[in-house]
């Protein structure tokens, strides 16, 4: 019977039924015997327990998971399903969190309580039940633990706070010659399954109550009255005397008189009203009738003053207030405040010149003069809004001092105090640390093979992959060899004697055989550049090899005399002659086997890798604020005509930006890349050369648009890397050479990046590959053995651009003792501070 009382009945509530087991054994114990009484309130307890909520393994049960990252840890709640809400505290003790989920849930594991302190975290710990739990993260030494990045995937929820960077090791080195292998992502975001709005972040808002000025706060009985097309004087005058107020009507002053038999515009006292009151409240029937009437009205004393605009005027005491600001402009104040309403007076001066010509003189001689005449006219502008919260509010400005004057009513007077105090604010300043890595990778290859093989007067020459073959003694002619002709001898003047040749006894050469005739040769080309003919004259044939006088002699006969085994003079023969003579004259190549010995073999062989890896780093740091106002007129100081905005930057632009939020560095070395002729007007006269520089070098400009409350800073760049490739002769009147610029240049849009993070720009890439190849015919193109007979060259080379941008906002209101705690290292700084005179 207990067992059916335990049994949620179908078709109840769950309350109900907890009554009906509750009731039943109370009901049934009067019936039980002794023993049974005894047991009825166990029986009882084990009635009234609630049934006990079962929750699937590993489906709907909350784990606690910490996941280390390098520069964040991660707390995972695995299990807490969709639509999980956090809310989140901040307290001495470190960060807490209330978890509540849509539907109950418990804990896989019981309450967990995990410890990272090589990260700042002494605790992490999870606990609760059903559909509320707490999530606790304790710091190591009473640390500060900022709020974390909440995100949900669905399934778990994950708070990624923010820890120390861990540590890293470089344990392999890198081979830039080799291409790596780029990691993917392992994980695919799914499709969404509907249109999602970009995320929304947070915005500051300045909120301000503002009283109708139009509000007339006047105390009456009640009114009961019906008008219908009633002039709205005559209502209104009929109201305030039913109150016990005076009345005054303002009109409008007519500025036009209006011409004779035309019709005079209607007057505003003429509008008319028609208006049903029964039991209305006396200040809602003032404010009702000069709602319908299109008038403005006001208290003074115990005096209603109505009209269409009576706001602006006024008899009682007015505050004039003058107010320095510090960031806004004063003029960009005044046009906020009239657009509120306000009355702004400005001064503008304008300046105009008229020429005037006068003739002189006689027809004859007339001569034109021409006198100028300068007018200078100030003229004071008032403008502003037909309506707002700040009608009859007069203000002026000075942009010396950067002040503004207002001058109204004391109420409307704070009223625009509180709209200068939200507008003068400062402006945001960040500093965009910029890194250009202009990285080359240069891998140059070569290898050549030189030989030389000598076998009697034939000479086979391989010159890097170049074919080069002599035979004989003698290279064959030229064209030049008909129209050259070189002396052995010296020309003698007239009744002069000079000395002549050297020659060698004719019984000496007569016995020589041509071997021995070809080996003495052999010599005497390689170390005197001479030759012996069988008629026993020296003959020059290498004319590079100069030795003269006596150890040219001296040399020749030791040559001859170890040759012959015997010792050899030479005869020097002299002549006498009356007029300018030579007694030989001739012409040879010679072979330059003649050089190196018979039957011999020489080879070079050159091979050679040559890899370069430069990186050339410029990392300039700009600090600019959001401020877009024009400082200069674009292109006003430059001399060739130049912008100097951020999309062209030039030698010739002026000394700043012309914009407030610009920025620009340039590095490096002008050249001449283009080369302007103007001829001259006389017939004299030389031309004109105008030289157009360019920078070789680096060119950065950089442009901040906003800087947003959530920390997200919206830039552009525009950065250039230039070199000079080759060089060309300018015109023939200008001596100067035009160069010739390799350019690579990125212009970026707007970009929006978050405080701190690291934009990477890349793909600005050159490639250059030569492949060169010399080679025998035939030869040079077998196998392996081929590599003899041939050179290659390989050179390549790839340069890449590498932009990295970091912005970081620059916090006013931190570091206010920045420069106080200056300590100079070096004696004469400490005496310069302490004693700056």
């Amino acid at each position: 019977m207990l067992h059916r009382v335990n049994q949620k009945p179908t078709g109840c509530h769950p309350a109900a039924a907890l009554r009906r087991a509750v009731s039943l054994p109370l009901a049934l114990a009067a019936t039980l015997p002794l023993a049974g009484l005894l047991n009825g309130p166990a029986a009882l307890a084990q009635a009234i327990q609630p049934i006990p909520v079962q929750t699937l393994p590993g489906e709907g049960a909350l784990e606690l998971k910490v996941r280390r990252l390098p520069d964040a840890v991660e707390v995972v709640i695995e299990g807490t399903g969709p639509g999980p809400q956090l809310q989140q505290f901040t307290n001495s003790a470190g960060w807490e969190g209330q978890l509540i989920l849509p539907r109950p849930s418990g804990l896989r594991r019981g309450p967990q309580q995990l410890a990272l302190p090589e990260a700042g975290f002494k605790t992490i710990s999870l606990e609760g039940v059903g559909d509320r739990f707490v999530i606790q993260v304790t710091p190591v030494a009473n640390g500060p633990v900022n709020r974390p990045v909440v995100s949900a995937d669905g399934r778990n929820l994950i708070l990624s706070f923010p820890a120390v960077p861990q540590s890293s090791f470089q344990t392999g080195r890198l081979d830039l010659n080799t291409p790596g292998r780029v990691p993917q992502a392992a994980f695919v975001p799914p499709l969404q399954p509907r249109a999602a709005a970009p995320p929304l972040g947070d915005m500051a808002v300045g909120s301000m109550v503002l009283r109708n000025p139009s509000y007339v706060n006047v105390r009456g009985p009640s009114v009961t009255m019906t008008l219908r097309n009633a002039p709205a004087r005559d209502a209104l005058m009929a109201v305030a005397q039913l109150g016990g107020y005076g009345f005054v009507y303002v009109d409008d002053t007519l500025t036009n008189t209006p011409s004779p038999g035309a019709l005079s515009p209607p007057s505003s006292a003429q509008r008319l009203v028609s208006i049903a009151f029964r039991n209305e409240g006396y200040a809602r029937a003032v404010n009702s009738i000069l709602l319908a009437a299109g008038l403005q009205g006001k208290l003074e004393g115990n005096l209603i003053i109505a009209g269409p605009k009576v706001l602006s005027k006024t008899f009682g005491t007015q505050l004039s207030k003058v107010y320095r600001l510090n960031q806004v402009s004063a003029n960009s104040a005044a046009d906020y405040l009239a657009s509120l309403g306000a009355t702004i007076n400005k001064t503008y001066t304008t300046t105009s010149t008229s020429s005037e010509v006068l003739s002189t003189g006689t027809p004859a001689n007339n001569t034109a003069n021409s006198t100028a005449t300068t007018a200078t006219t100030t003229e004071i502008n008032s403008f502003g809004a037909g309506q707002g919260p700040l009608l009859g509010l007069i203000g002026t400005t000075d942009s010396r001092l950067g002040t503004i004057t207002l001058v109204g009513d004391s109420s409307i007077v704070l009223i625009a105090e509180n709209y200068l105090k939200q507008l003068d604010l400062r402006q945001r300043q960040v500093a965009l640390s910029v890194r250009l890595l202009d990285v080359n990778l240069e891998n140059d290859q070569e290898i050549a093979n030189s030989f030389a093989f000598r076998w009697g007067n034939n000479f086979i020459v391989n010159d890097n992959g170049q074919l080069l073959g002599a035979f004989g003694r003698n290279l064959p002619a030229t064209a030049d060899s008909f129209s050259a002709t070189e002396s052995i001898t010296r020309s003698s003047s007239s009744n002069s004697s000079s000395s002549g040749q050297l020659t060698l006894d004719s019984s000496i050469t007569n016995n020589l055989t041509l071997k021995q005739l070809s080996s003495i040769n052999a010599s005497l080309a390689r170390e005197t550049g001479f030759e012996l003919l069988p008629s026993g004259t020296l003959l020059q044939i290498n004319s590079e090899i100069t030795r003269t006088g006596s150890s040219l002699t001296s040399s020749i006969e030791g040559i001859l005399s170890n040759a012959l085994g015997r010792t050899i003079n030479l005869q020097q023969s002299s002549n006498s002659t009356n007029s300018s003579s030579s007694d030989f004259s001739g012409f040879r190549r010679p072979n330059p086997a003649l050089n190196y010995p018979k039957d011999a073999f020489f080879d070079f062989v050159q091979a050679q890798i040559v890899s370069r890896n430069t990186k050339l780093l410029a990392s300039p740091t700009l600090i600019l604020q959001e401020n877009a106002s024009q400082l200069r007129a674009a292109g006003g100081a430059s001399a060739s005509g130049s912008t100097g905005g951020l999309d062209e930057y030039t030698i010739d632009s002026p000394i700043g930006r012309s914009q407030a939020n610009e920025a620009a560095v340039r590095v490096g070395t002008n050249v001449i890349t283009n080369v302007e002729v103007t001829p001259s007007d006389s017939v004299s006269g030389s031309a004109q050369c105008q030289l157009e520089l360019s920078t070789a070098g680096l060119t950065l400009g950089a442009r901040v648009e906003k800087i947003d409350d959530n920390g997200f800073v919206t830039f552009s760049l525009s950065p250039s890397v230039s070199a000079v490739t080759d060089t060309v002769p300018g015109p023939p009147s200008c001596t100067s050479e035009i160069s010739i610029l390799s350019v690579r240049r990125l212009d970026t849009g707007a970009l929006r990046v978050r405080e701190g993070q690291t934009l990477i720009l890349t793909g600005v890439i050159s490639d250059f590959d030569v492949a060169e190849v010399s080679k025998w015919p035939i030869l040079g193109d077998l196998p392996l053995v081929g590599q003899f007979f041939r050179a290659s060259s390989n050179q390549r080379q790839k340069r890449e651009l590498v932009i990295m941008v970091t912005p970081r906002i620059i916090r006013d209101d931190d570091g206010g003792t920045f420069g106080y705690g200056f300590q100079p290292s070096s004696r004469e700084m400490r005496q310069f501070v302490s004693n700056p005179r």
